[in-house]
């Protein structure tokens, strides 16, 4: 399974990504979350609830669109800019029917958010051996060690 956010592909049969949540520190995070889009050297993900929403974090050059109910429209409108969805597994079809392709398309079910965990560190571990390829959490640091350590078992012989 390929993820394409932008310019940058990544390869998530064996690698969790690590998302930072805005205004945790962001080295070593492969994408960043924030509430509203704005400048960032990492690629950004943007929660939209509505297609006036979806239609400000296009226009502000989002390259991964969270899209907890989606609708056809808003699913065309992300398939037009060529930005990446992340929605529920039962939208997945239909956000390929409105022209997204399978590296644009992340099903949430394999987004693990670990920012209010007690451990977060060993939720990230087990999560991501159970299937998780997002890893939201404000500890970027740890949560990109646990990921990289996991990473290269997964992809040993």
């Amino acid at each position: 399974m390929r993820l394409t956010l932008g310019s940058r592909s990544y390869d998530l049969r064996t690698r969790a990504l690590v998302m930072a949540v805005a205004g945790s520190p962001r080295e070593g995070a492969d994408i960043v979350h924030m509430v509203e889009p704005g400048p960032a050297e990492l690629p950004v993900c943007v929660t939209a609830c509505d297609e006036d929403g979806v239609r400000r974090a296009l226009a502000a050059g989002v390259d991964l669109l969270h899209l907890s109910e989606p609708t056809p429209a808003s699913l065309s409108l992300c398939a037009d800019a060529a930005t990446a969805v992340l929605v529920p597994p039962a939208a997945a079809a239909d956000a390929a029917a409105a022209g997204l392709p399978p590296e644009r398309i992340v099903v949430d079910a394999l987004l693990l958010d670990v920012t209010t965990a007690d451990l977060p560190a060993v939720v990230t571990a087990v999560g991501v051996i159970q299937g998780a390829r997002i890893v939201r959490t404000a500890d970027v640091a740890g949560a990109r060690r646990v990921c990289d350590v996991l990473a290269a078992v997964l992809e040993a012989p």
